[in-house]
């Protein structure tokens, strides 16, 4: 059966973000041509101008899940299920499609609610020989990081006050009444994570620059220390997760939160 009717691809931005709009698509028309979804990205009030993505204008930023509400709302009684991805995850190598349909479809048919194709962090069990299992009680178990959603699940997970960290800290919680939720073994699509708060990263504008793309130099660089500081954040996140078991990392995040404020 094919499934792609039922499936858009979502890519969440605001206009803040407008000047990686053209980068995005330019890889992912480089590196995904033959994908079969409709493509959509949702904006505050510009246009996207793009022939391949049609705009979802959500109007004035309330919160980031306010944004995400708004824009799934506009598609929700066209699609059941949305693949999301943000505007500063470019992607860097050639999809492989034929494999990712056999993967959505074994994961439609399981009438799944929720499917991450980056493995960060990688699943608690395994399930087949696609994806395994993220468990209730998973640490950090949704995100909109090239994850494909049941969009009538996402909805009801979020929480229009929450920005995206908060999503994916207190929807983890929420979250834990579903079953249904799986993550690839291997992280399927190689992007390139380019922004962090809203400066680019340092090693990864260099890889953007070598592939040819034209970058808006306008906005701000991580300074020396910041990108040493993310560098150690990400090798303690990956010590943390190799480590940790499963069952023990959510409560030991929680427990530091609430030490810290």
């Amino acid at each position: 059966m094919n499934f792609n009717s039922k499936i858009a691809l979502l890519v969440l931005s605001c206009d803040n973000y407008s000047d990686l709009w053209p980068i995005f698509i330019e890889q992912f028309e480089k590196n995904w041509s033959d994908c079969p979804f409709e493509k959509y990205i949702s904006i505050n009030f510009l246009s996207g101008d793009s022939h391949s993505f049609q705009d979802i204008k959500i109007g004035q930023d309330i919160s980031w899940s306010d944004g995400v509400i708004k824009a799934l709302n506009k598609i929700k009684d066209q699609y059941n299920y949305a693949l999301i991805t943000l505007e500063d995850l470019i992607l860097t190598e050639k999809v492989d499609n034929e494999k990712f349909q056999v993967i959505i479809s074994e994961f439609i048919n399981l009438d799944g609610n929720y499917l991450k194709f980056i493995r960060k962090p990688k699943p608690t069990n395994k399930f087949n020989k696609y994806f395994g299992e993220i468990k209730p009680g998973s640490l950090y178990r949704p995100t909109c990081v090239y994850a494909l959603w049941k969009i009538e699940t996402l909805l009801e997970l979020l929480n229009k006050k929450e920005n995206a960290w908060e999503f994916e800290r207190f929807g983890a919680v929420r979250s834990d009444k579903y079953n249904g939720f799986y993550v690839v073994y291997e992280d399927f699509f190689k992007i390139s994570n380019v922004i962090v708060k809203g400066r680019w990263v340092p090693e990864e504008k260099k890889k953007i620059e070598k592939l040819g793309l034209i970058i808006d130099n306008s906005r701000p660089v991580l300074n020396t220390l910041n990108a040493v500081l993310l560098k150690l954040k990400n090798y303690v996140f990956k010590l943390f997760t190799n480590f940790i078991p499963w069952k023990y990392r959510r409560k030991m995040v929680f427990t530091l939160k609430r030490y810290n404020n």
